[in-house]
């Protein structure tokens, strides 16, 4: 597919003059709100996993999983009717939890589960982001549902809000003619799946209302999405069409087609997922996320394939993944974020560039930053930024630093490689115990780094640190000293002694 990029002038001239000037590129009846200069073109959204579940004895027997969906404290002050449209969106999504858990206890009263595995009816509900900037705010939802049987019943909804105005964007929004749509989407799905015997697709698509179509969208076009017995058998799964931006250009608004140069989505498992990889050539891309068991059956292992070449990861094992694909200058890369035993995680960058996919660098103990959010007064939500800005990222690497701590930084990905690249000075602890000195240690007083000593019985809180050489803390009169550590090998060493002589109870995870 020979994609002709439109880089995103439009948006750099927009930040500069924060957007005076830009009323004709609005899409739709967007309103003209001037954001604070150091919001992005990017919106920043967090999303956080909560659940309901029924115990019987010791053990579950229904539970029902979501996402709830919330903006950064920054952009929901910018955007707070999109920050109201996420509130209204969650309401929503409880209602829907609380619904199927009233269908879900009659059902698991009936049924009888393994005795290594009692939940007897379960629905999981996930938020793929696919693009989230001053425009749109576009993202899959792929839920999966059992309640006995074979297979559980999984099927797809396309959510699409209006950044500025927070109403649900239509498909009339961004396509200025739906005319040819059946025909054209006949074409693209027989063409992309050409083994599958369909439904009569034209006459199914031509009675479609716009309301009945699920579609998202991100910087490369429209995709549709349609559920397991949609347009054809239950077997063949969830299937999908894109119409490219470049390929028909007459049939969009052209608000929607103005695209940063470097931008990241996240990635559904399981699904044959249209991309261009290379906007120079006229070839059909495909890439493609899942997951298999390791040889004991005990872990996930995970896999990409691109163009039908697969390369699978038989060393990071775990339970789950969040995988992102990041388009960078002239290339992608896809980034995993595995989590494994007591929430061990590994952040890894994959090339997919060349004839070989592969792991090119990893990120030991390290995820997608996470915040705890109390949203009531019993109940509170931990959100985890949705990874769409190549320019920010948070990520939270444990460290075994006078105990087992997290620490935030933030990065940007190369535009040479790809890899995360950390653009803060240091790492910013955001849990962990509070120490005690059990000796007269000689530290460092911040920012003149003058010698001083800290009696033995000193209370202080870490506070930062680079990983390698040094951690500062706090002092109890709000000061911030600085020690000198040596964590190459175990133990660490304060001051060239090993660090359990010089603390009192430092606290590891077992």
């Amino acid at each position: 597919m020979l994609h002709k990029k439109m880089i995103f002038i439009f948006i750099t001239v927009c930040m500069i003059i924060t957007f005076a000037g830009c009323s004709n590129s609005n899409p739709g009846n967007v309103k003209e709100n001037p954001k604070p200069e150091n919001i992005s073109t990017f919106v920043d959204v967090m999303i956080g996993d909560t659940n309901i579940e029924e115990w019987h004895e010791n053990n579950v027997i229904t539970s029902v999983k979501w996402q709830k969906l919330r903006l950064s404290d920054e952009y929901s002050k910018a955007y707070p009717s999109l920050s109201a449209a996420f509130d209204k969106y969650n309401e929503e999504s409880l209602t829907d939890a609380k619904a199927l858990m009233y269908e879900f206890t009659p059902l698991a009263a009936e049924m009888e589960g393994e005795e290594y595995n009692p939940v007897y009816c379960q629905a999981d509900a996930k938020v793929y982001l696919q693009r989230a900037d001053n425009h749109i705010v576009s993202f899959l939802e792929g839920i999966e549902k059992y309640t006995g049987g074979v297979h559980p019943d999984y099927f797809v909804n396309g959510k699409n809000y209006n950044s500025d105005t927070g109403e649900k964007v239509q498909l009339s929004d961004v396509l200025t003619d739906t005319k040819e749509l059946p025909s054209i989407l006949e074409k693209k799905i027989t063409e992309k799946y050409p083994d599958v015997a369909f439904f009569d697709l034209k006459d199914t698509f031509s009675k479609y209302k716009e309301d009945e179509f699920t579609w998202t969208i991100d910087y490369q076009g429209i995709t549709f999405w349609f559920s397991p017995y949609e347009i054809a058998a239950f077997s063949v799964g969830t299937l999908s069409a894109r119409i490219w931006f470049d390929e028909y250009p007459d049939m969009f608004n052209q608000a929607y087609m103005e695209s940063p140069e470097n931008y990241v989505m996240t990635l559904p498992m399981r699904q044959k997922i249209d991309y261009d990889l290379n906007e120079n050539d006229d070839k059909q891309d495909y890439i493609e996320i899942d997951t298999s068991l390791d040889q004991y059956g005990s872990y996930n292992m995970l896999s990409v394939t691109v163009n039908g070449r697969t390369f699978t990861d038989e060393i990071n094992y775990a339970y789950d993944f969040d995988v992102y694909l990041a388009h960078i200058g002239d290339k992608n890369y896809i980034y995993s974020d595995a989590s494994s035993d007591n929430d061990y995680h590994m952040f890894c960058t994959w090339d997919i560039n060349g004839n070989t996919n592969k792991i090119i660098h990893e990120l030991s103990g390290t995820e997608v930053d996470y915040e705890y959010i109390e949203e009531d007064f019993e109940e509170g939500t931990t959100y985890k930024q949705a990874f769409n800005n190549p320019e920010f990222l948070r990520l939270e690497t444990r460290f075994e630093i006078l105990g087992t701590r997290g620490a935030t930084a933030t990065y940007k990905l190369s535009e040479k490689d790809g890899k995360p690249e950390m653009t803060d000075d240091a790492y910013t602890f955001n849990y962990g115990h509070d120490v005690k000195t059990a000796i007269p240690l000689e530290a460092e007083l911040l920012p003149e780094l003058e010698k001083a000593e800290l009696p033995a019985g000193t209370s202080l809180t870490p506070y930062q640190t680079d990983g390698k050489s040094y951690v500062d803390l706090k002092t109890e009169n709000g000061g911030i000293v600085r020690l000198n550590i040596d964590a190459s090998n175990w133990p660490i060493m304060v001051n060239g002694i090993p660090e359990d002589e010089c603390f009192e109870e430092l606290l590891y995870a077992g």
